[in-house]
């Protein structure tokens, strides 16, 4: 999926270290070309600079 056709509530998986850590995405704004999308996992809340043609693996 496209970062700029994220959504709020998506949810996006990670596999690192033989664990799959779920992020949920809490909100998604545009900067110019760029996009802020703004995650929670069980890690705590960050936010990402993704520009709007990246892809990343939604489920």
């Amino acid at each position: 999926m496209k970062i700029q056709e994220l959504k709020q509530g998506d949810k996006i998986t990670q596999h690192l270290d033989n664990s799959t850590i779920l992020f949920e995405v809490l909100s998604i704004k545009q900067i110019g070309r760029r996009f802020l999308v703004t995650f929670r996992s069980a890690y705590g809340i960050a936010t990402a600079s993704y520009q709007g043609d990246s892809f990343i693996t939604a489920i």
